[in-house]
C-alpha cells in the first residue's frame, strides 16, 4: 500500500502543470545565467585588454613628453619621482597585456598583483557604492582578493584565466552559495510542497478510502515532496554544472577560498584559507535539512490554512523574513541576539565563510550553531504537526463546509 501511494503521489507531482511550469522557469534561469549572464559578467578579477592597451599607449606618450621637458626628477614635496612611478607601472601593465595575450596566466597573475594599487582601490567609489561601511568592505575585499591570488601561485594547481576570474564550475557554484540564490533553493521546497496536502480537498473521496492512518499519510506525502524537490534540484545542479564545465572547465576541489574567523583582538577578524571542496561539503549539508524543514512546515500550515496559496504566502514570509528586517547595524531583536534566530542562517554560505559575522560585527554566528538551531526548529515543527494533525483529523480536513 505504501509503494502504491508513493507512486500515485509522484505521478501527481510529475504531471502537475504548476510544478512543470516552475521547473521550465528554473531551467531557463539556469541556462540564461550559464550562457548569457556569466560570460558577460565583469568583476574586479576581469581585465579589459583593449582598455589596458590604450592606457599603456597614453602613458608612454605622456612619459615621452616628460622626457622632452626634462620633467623626470624627484618632486620635493612628496620626495618621489612621479615619472619613475608611472614608468614602473606602465611596464607592469605592458607585461600584463603580453602575458595575457600569450596565455601565460601564471606570469600574468604575478604582474596583476604588482599592478594592484591599494590606495586607489580603497578610494574607488564604484566598489560597494551603497554600503554603510564602504572602506571596511573594500579593505576586506582587497585582502581576500590578494589571498586568493597568492594561493593560486603557491598551489600546485594550474592557473588559468577562468580560475583567476572565478568562472570555473566549482567556483561559480561556491559563489552562488554565497549569494541570495540560497533562498531560491528553499523556495523550491515551499513551492513544490505547498499543495501536496491541500490538493486532496478537491477530490476528498480519492484518498479517504485508503487504509492509512492520517499521520502516516502526511509522512508519506512529506517523503514524496522531499524526494521530488531534491530530484529537481539535483537535475538542475547537474545541468548547470555540465553547462559551466563545457564553457570554463570544472575547476579543482583544492582551489583555496578565504574565510573569516574570530581574531585575537576584540572586534577584529582574521582570515584563513579553506578548499572549495571543504566549503561545498559544509554548505551542501544545510540543503536537505532546510528542504525537509520547509516541507514539514508546509504540512502544518496546510492543516491550519487549508489553502495552497496561503501556505505558499506564509512559508515564503518566514523564508524571506530576515530580508525584511536585516541591517548592518542590527544585532538584537527584542533583546535577543540575531544569532539565536534560525532565519539568520538561511544564507548558510555566508555563515560558513564568516561573512555573516563580518557584516554585523559579531562572532557568534557559526555553522555548528546553525545546524543546532535547524534541528531544534525541526523538532518543534514535528511536535506541532503531531498536535495539529490530531486536532484537524482526516474527516475535519476534507470537510469543505
Amino acid at each position: 500500500m505504501n509503494r502504491f501511494f508513493i507512486k500515485h503521489e509522484f505521478m501527481l507531482m510529475r504531471k502537475s502543470k504548476k510544478n512543470n511550469m516552475f521547473i521550465v522557469f528554473l531551467a531557463a534561469l539556469v541556462f540564461s545565467y550559464c550562457f548569457i549572464v556569466l560570460p558577460n559578467q565583469e568583476t574586479i578579477d576581469t581585465i579589459d585588454v583593449e582598455e589596458l592597451k590604450v592606457l599603456v599607449s597614453d602613458t608612454a606618450a605622456s612619459q615621452e613628453s616628460r622626457e622632452a621637458r626634462g620633467a623626470t626628477g624627484i618632486i620635493h614635496f612628496i620626495g618621489m619621482s612621479a615619472y619613475a612611478q608611472d614608468e614602473y607601472r606602465n611596464k607592469v601593465r605592458n607585461a600584463m597585456v603580453h602575458a595575457y595575450e600569450n596565455e601565460e596566466y601564471t606570469r600574468y597573475l604575478r604582474f596583476k598583483i604588482l599592478n594592484i594599487d591599494p590606495m586607489a582601490f580603497m578610494e574607488d567609489k564604484t566598489i560597494f557604492p551603497k554600503s554603510p561601511f564602504p572602506h571596511k568592505d573594500r579593505s576586506n575585499l582587497l585582502h581576500h582578493m590578494q589571498l586568493r591570488y597568492d594561493s593560486y601561485l603557491t598551489s600546485d594547481l594550474p592557473v588559468s584565466n577562468e580560475i583567476i576570474e572565478q568562472k570555473t564550475a566549482l567556483q561559480v557554484l561556491s559563489n552562488l552559495l554565497l549569494s541570495p540564490m540560497t533562498y531560491l533553493i528553499f523556495f523550491c521546497a515551499i513551492y513544490f510542497g505547498s499543495d501536496v496536502l491541500v490538493r486532496d480537498r478537491k477530490n476528498p473521496t480519492v484518498l479517504q478510502g485508503i487504509p492509512l492512518s492520517w499521520y502516516r499519510l502526511i509522512n508519506l506525502k512529506t517523503f514524496v515532496a522531499f524526494s521530488y524537490t531534491m530530484l529537481v534540484l539535483f537535475a538542475l545542479f547537474i545541468a548547470g554544472m555540465a553547462a559551466l564545465t563545457f564553457q570554463n572547465g570544472f575547476g579543482y576541489f583544492g582551489i583555496q577560498i578565504p574565510v573569516l574567523v574570530p581574531g585575537t583582538e576584540i572586534g577584529f577578524m582574521d582570515s584563513e584559507m579553506i578548499s572549495i571542496g571543504k566549503f561545498l561539503l559544509l554548505a551542501i549539508g544545510f540543503i536537505p535539512i532546510l528542504v525537509y524543514f520547509f516541507i514539514r512546515l508546509n504540512m502544518v500550515l496546510s492543516l491550519v490554512l487549508k489553502n495552497e496559496w496561503l501556505v505558499l504566502l506564509v512559508s515564503s514570509l518566514i523564508l524571506f523574513s530576515e530580508r525584511i528586517y536585516f541591517t548592518r547595524t542590527l544585532r538584537e531583536i527584542l533583546g535577543v541576539e540575531i544569532s539565536h534566530f534560525p532565519q539568520t542562517y538561511f544564507e548558510f554560505g555566508k555563515v560558513i565563510t564568516g561573512a555573516k559575522n563580518f557584516l554585523v560585527n559579531l562572532e557568534t554566528i557559526t555553522y555548528s550553531k546553525g545546524y543546532l538551531l535547524f534541528i531544534i526548529a525541526i523538532v518543534i515543527t514535528e511536535l506541532l504537526l503531531v498536535l495539529v494533525s490530531r486536532i484537524v483529523d482526516k474527516q475535519r480536513f476534507y470537510q469543505t463546509n
